[in-house]
């Protein structure tokens, strides 16, 4: 019998949830964005869908939420919109992180050490 030990990368879709995309796969599969017909078929469904994500947060039309594609990009999103609005635009300039981070969070904090940020990181040994 074999383990799967890496749910912190990639989880098993429920089935439930395939069973609800299906038809995004092969039926209504359009850009919900375009203009066209099959664009405009998705769109309800994905207008419902970021509705209920923020009634589950309990966010109102005010709040922004952001919905990207993989926890690279919304680590990058994040770094970056921070190096901007607090670095650049603000009197910080230093970020702390950890040595063992996503290399999505490594990556972009050299970057950034590139642009005169200060980067401390610190080594994990538990």
């Amino acid at each position: 019998m074999q383990v799967y030990l890496d749910n912190n990368a990639t989880t098993m879709v429920d089935p439930l949830v395939v069973e609800e995309m299906l038809p995004f796969f092969s039926e209504i599969y359009g850009n919900p964005n375009s203009l066209h017909d099959f664009g405009t078929a998705p769109h309800p469904a994905l207008a419902k869908a970021i509705d209920q994500v923020y009634t589950a947060l309990n966010a109102s039309d005010d709040d922004d939420i952001v919905f990207t594609s993989c926890a690279t990009e919304s680590n990058n999103w994040v770094l970056q919109s921070t190096f901007t609005d607090q670095i650049v635009n603000g009197d910080k300039n230093h970020i702390i992180t950890t040595e063992v981070e996503h290399p999505s969070i490594l990556s972009t904090c050299r970057f950034l050490e590139d642009q005169g940020v200060k980067v401390t990181y610190l080594p994990v040994n538990e």
